[in-house]
């Protein structure tokens, strides 16, 4: 008690003194020795301080707060109430359960366990994953965990995947109505047809007859592209992808032919025309030169396209040896493969070699989903788009557990399923003829093999 009352004895003395001091004057300035001190410290600053002198009307605040992201990740395209559904988990600390909550009513439906750990020293961040296939319920629905929170909401729908094929179909249709100004855009569709008449090719069961004259709607799409770019060919001056439309229109004609033979083979003329323009003006190691011949070679049988595959030089085996095969080699290859035409059995097994080889070296590529980059530049995306279409072309011919879990994991990932919640779809995929109709591709292999 003693100590209390000469700790108040001492803080009284103080409120005396601060009191004498502001009515004796002491630490008082006068307003002319303001100003002589404000005159005296802008003239040592070699700056006027007034402003160091003002009070503020109201707070600055100059700072960002950084994004925050759920460390819980969902497809934000939702799932397919009875296809395979996969959760990721990313935090300094990660729980050993889930719960799959209902968006309604905010109830537990469902408990799962999270997986193995993996540690990234980069970050120092676990990050898991878990799994809730057998719930099928349809409904909304948001994942919750201890420690780390709740992800975005998400729906359970049935056919879900049919859904976003027909979603995927319908953009490519409108983009191959739209007009065609320049090389680039030219280009975009022309790849666009070559990737949707390879998915029919490979899944022509997954496609309908919507209108009911007995012609699948995709070929109806395509169709319309192709008059595009033939329309451009014949009346305006050349964007120097002969190679590119000589395959693509090869590849259609020998598919549209037993819809419209009459049709189909002005196509094929004109493209054998294109490619005989190229082999005489353009560059023979164009990268599209090899598909061309493989997609004339097919619809007409003519040696000359063969020759140029098998040659010694620049053809697809000595391509293969040196280790050069590109996007558009691999998919002359898989042409080459599928041909009734006479082909040689040992380029065949050399290519067959080689795609898998490919479809090894795509899945190795591409890191753990928790550890893959969202801020993608466009040549990364449009790299990530060609392999998971070529995966995808490669697990049809040689079926591979990893390598459809890979376009399933991928698939996911470009639906939001990642460390931003980024959705690729919206804002990249569904803008380039090119990549939606890789994306297309994906979504056969995935809905062959839910």
């Amino acid at each position: 008690m003693r100590v209390r009352k000469g700790y108040k004895k001492i803080v009284a003395y103080a409120l005396c003194f601060c009191l004498a001091a502001g009515t004796c004057g002491c630490g008082w300035v006068a307003e002319s020795e303001v100003g002589q001190q404000q005159t005296a410290l802008a003239e040592s600053d070699g700056a006027d301080r007034e402003e160091d002198f003002r009070l503020l009307p109201e707070a600055e605040l100059d700072y960002q707060v950084p994004e925050q992201y759920p460390g819980v990740w969902v497809s934000l395209g939702g799932y397919d109430s009875k296809g395979s559904k996969e959760v990721y988990f990313c935090g300094r600390s990660l729980p050993e359960t889930f719960r799959v909550m209902d968006a309604a009513t905010g109830q537990c439906v469902y408990t799962g366990r999270l997986e193995e750990d993996r540690y990234d020293e980069e970050t120092g961040e676990y990050n898991s994953y878990g799994e809730f296939t057998d719930f099928v319920d349809v409904g909304e629905y948001y994942i919750e965990c201890d420690i780390i929170g709740r992800s975005y909401s998400f729906t359970l729908q049935e056919e879900r995947l049919r859904e976003q094929f027909d979603l995927t179909l319908t953009q490519i249709r409108q983009q191959g109505r739209e007009t065609l100004s320049g090389a680039e855009s030219v280009r975009a569709i022309l790849q666009q047809v070559i990737l949707v008449l390879l998915s029919y090719e490979l899944y022509p069961d997954l496609y309908e007859d919507g209108d009911g004259n007995q012609i699948p709607d995709v070929l109806e799409y395509t169709t319309e592209a192709v008059r595009a770019v033939v329309g451009r060919q014949e009346s305006a001056e050349s964007d120097d992808l002969a190679y590119e439309l000589a395959a693509a229109l090869a590849k259609y004609s020998y598919i549209y032919q037993k819809y419209d033979s009459r049709y189909a083979t002005d196509i094929v003329q004109i493209a054998a025309g294109l490619w005989q323009r190229a082999e005489k003006t353009e560059d023979p190691g164009d990268e599209a030169r090899l598909l061309a011949a493989a997609e004339l070679y097919r619809a007409t049988g003519q040696r000359k396209y063969v020759t140029a595959l098998e040659a010694s030089q620049g053809g697809l085996p000595d391509k293969a040896e040196q280790g050069e095969l590109g996007r558009y080699d691999y998919l002359a290859a898989v042409t080459y493969l599928a041909t009734k035409q006479k082909v040689k059995v040992d380029i065949c097994d050399m290519l067959i070699r080689k795609l898998m080889n490919r479809g090894g070296q795509i899945t190795e590529g591409i890191p753990h989903l928790a550890h893959r980059e969202t801020d993608l530049s466009e040549s990364a995306i449009e790299e990530m788009m060609w392999d998971m279409a070529l995966l995808s072309a490669v697990n049809y011919m040689i079926t591979n557990y990893e390598y459809g879990r890979m376009i399933e994991s991928q698939h996911y990932f470009l639906w939001g399923c990642n460390a931003r919640s980024y959705c690729f779809w919206e804002r990249d995929i569904s803008q380039r003829p090119s990549w939606t109709a890789c994306y297309l591709l994906m979504l056969c292999d995935m809905r062959v093999n839910e």
